[in-house]
C-alpha cells in the first residue's frame, strides 16, 4: 500500500509562521524544518513561494492585524489560537496585499479551517475575511492618523510602536521615516570574499561571469550585489565556500578588530559564525581562535561552514559566553552581542514583533554580563571590538560609558573609514550604520582596550 501526505500551502506558511511565533526561530530555520517533511515535484518551487509569503507577512504584520482587528472589533488577533491567526493573516494578505480575489482567498482558508477545526470556526473565518474584504484600509488609516500618529506610522509602516517612537526620539521625524521605509524596501544583499580560497577580482570576475552585477564598497573585501540572474546561493564557488553572504556593516568588525596571524582570538557569542570565519581568514588559519556559544545546534551548524570554508584555526566550545574563561588570557576578543536585532528589520522582518521594552531590559543586562567577562578574558594589552545590531543607545552607547566607567575598559580611537558617529559622549569615537543611510544593517560597532 501506497500512502501520499498532502498538504496545501497555506498549510505550509501557517507551519512555518507559528513555528516563527512560537519558539523564535529565525524564518529560514522554521522554513527547513517545516520543508523536512515536504517532498514531491513541485517541492523547490513550493518552497520559494512560501518563503516570499512568510518573509511578506513578517514585514507587514501589524498592518494584516490592524485589519483583523477592526474586523473582529472586541477581540484581537493575539487572542486568537496562533496557527488560526496565522491562516486569517494569509488570507488577509492574498487579499489585500498580494491581489488574490478576495473569494478565491477566503475559500482556500476557510477549507483549511473547516479541515483543522470546525464548522462553527470555519464559519467564523469565513465571516472575518467578508469583513476583511469589504475594510477600507485607507480610509482607516487616515482616522487613525487624525488621532494618533505614532500608531498610524506604526500600522502604515508595520513596525512596533515602540520602534517608532524610538526612532523618532533618536533621529527626529523626517529621518524617522526615512528608516522606516528603508526597512520596508527589498533585502540588500552582500558578499564578502573567503581569501583562503580566492580573492575579490578573481570574485567578482566569477560572479558577473554569472549574471551576477556587483559594485565595490567601502570595505575591501566585500562586494553589494546589484542584480543577477540565479541566487548566488545556487552558484558553485558559494558552495564550495569561495564566498559567504555577510551583510556589509558585519563584515566591518573583523577589520576593526585586525586580528593578527598567531595571536589568540576569542569570540564570546560566535555563531553563526561570520565574524570568527572572518577573523580566521585575516589570521591566514594561523593562531587559534575559541568560538563560544550556547547554541549546540548552532556550532554544529558552524563545524559543517568551517569544512567548506576551509578554516582550521578555530575552536568551538558550547558554553555560556557570560561565564566562560579559558586558561590564557585572549589577545583579541569579538563581542557581538545577543540584542533586540532592531537594525535588521529589512532582513529579518520576524524579529520586529519578538521584543518589549522588557524583553530588551533583560538583553542588555545579558550585554553587561559579557562586558564583564570580556574584561577577565582579556590579556592587559589586548582589544576588542563590542558590536550589535541595534538601533537603541541602551544596547550600544550606554554599554560602552558602563563598560568605561565601571568595568575598567578604556575606548581605541579607531579611525573608521565610512559610517556616521554616535551618541552620547562617546559618539565621535564610535561607528553607526543606518539602512536609510549605508544600504546595510543599521549597526554598532566600538573598540576597547584593557585599562
Amino acid at each position: 500500500m501506497e500512502l501520499f501526505y498532502r498538504i496545501s500551502l497555506h498549510e505550509l506558511v501557517a507551519d512555518i509562521l507559528t513555528l516563527i511565533e512560537e519558539r523564535e526561530l529565525s524564518s529560514k530555520n522554521a522554513l527547513e524544518r517545516v520543508f523536512r517533511r515536504v517532498s514531491g515535484r513541485d517541492r523547490e518551487k513550493a518552497r520559494g513561494l512560501a518563503h516570499a509569503y512568510v518573509f511578506e507577512i513578517e514585514k507587514w504584520r501589524a498592518k494584516i492585524d490592524f485589519i483583523a482587528d477592526s474586523v473582529l472589533k472586541g477581540s484581537e488577533m493575539k487572542d486568537l489560537d496562533a496557527y488560526l491567526a496565522n491562516l486569517i493573516r494569509i488570507g488577509i494578505f492574498e487579499m489585500k496585499l498580494r491581489g488574490t480575489p478576495p473569494a478565491l482567498a477566503t475559500d482556500s482558508i476557510v477549507r483549511v479551517v473547516k479541515e483543522k477545526y470546525d464548522l462553527p470556526m470555519a464559519k467564523f473565518v469565513n465571516a472575518l475575511l467578508r469583513g476583511a474584504e469589504g475594510f477600507d484600509l485607507e480610509k482607516a488609516l487616515k482616522k487613525l492618523r487624525e488621532k494618533d500618529r505614532l500608531g498610524y506610522l506604526s500600522i502604515k509602516f508595520s513596525h512596533p510602536r515602540w520602534y517608532v517612537e524610538y526612532a523618532i526620539d533618536l533621529l527626529g521625524y523626517e529621518n524617522a521615516v526615512r528608516l522606516l521605509l528603508s526597512n520596508n524596501r527589498g533585502q540588500r544583499y552582500y558578499v564578502r570574499v573567503n581569501p583562503l580560497k580566492t580573492d575579490i577580482d578573481s570574485l567578482r570576475d566569477y560572479l558577473e561571469e554569472h549574471g551576477v552585477r556587483t559594485a565595490r564598497t567601502p570595505i575591501e573585501d566585500v562586494l553589494k550585489v546589484l542584480d543577477y540572474r540565479t541566487p548566488v546561493t545556487r552558484l558553485e564557488w558559494y558552495e564550495k565556500g569561495y564566498f559567504v553572504i555577510q551583510d556589509l556593516a558585519s563584515a566591518y568588525v573583523a577589520h576593526v578588530l585586525k586580528p593578527e596571524p598567531g595571536e589568540r582570538v576569542l569570540d564570546l557569542a560566535a555563531a553563526p559564525g561570520s565574524k570568527t570565519f572572518h577573523a580566521a581568514a585575516l589570521m591566514e588559519n594561523r593562531g587559534e581562535i575559541v568560538a563560544v556559544d550556547y547554541s549546540l545546534e548552532r556550532l554544529n551548524r558552524m563545524k559543517e561552514k568551517m569544512k567548506t570554508l576551509g578554516v582550521r584555526n578555530v575552536r568551538l566550545v558550547h558554553a555560556d559566553g557570560m561565564k566562560f574563561t579559558d586558561r590564557e588570557k585572549f589577545d583579541k576578543i569579538i563581542l557581538d552581542a545577543p540584542c533586540s536585532s532592531s537594525g535588521t528589520y529589512r532582513q529579518f522582518p520576524e524579529v520586529k514583533w519578538r521584543f518589549d521594552e522588557g524583553k530588551i531590559r533583560k538583553v542588555v543586562q545579558v550585554q553587561k554580563a559579557m562586558l564583564r567577562n570580556a574584561y577577565r578574558n582579556l590579556a592587559d594589552d589586548g582589544e576588542m571590538t563590542y558590536s550589535t545590531c541595534s538601533i537603541r543607545l541602551d544596547e550600544n552607547e550606554e554599554n560602552i560609558v558602563y563598560a568605561l566607567n565601571r568595568i575598567g575598559f578604556e575606548l581605541v580611537n579607531y579611525p573608521f573609514s565610512w559610517g556616521d558617529k554616535g551618541f552620547l559622549e562617546i559618539g565621535d569615537r564610535v561607528f553607526r550604520a543606518w539602512t536609510h543611510r549605508h544600504d546595510c544593517n543599521s549597526f554598532f560597532i566600538a573598540k576597547l582596550g584593557k585599562g
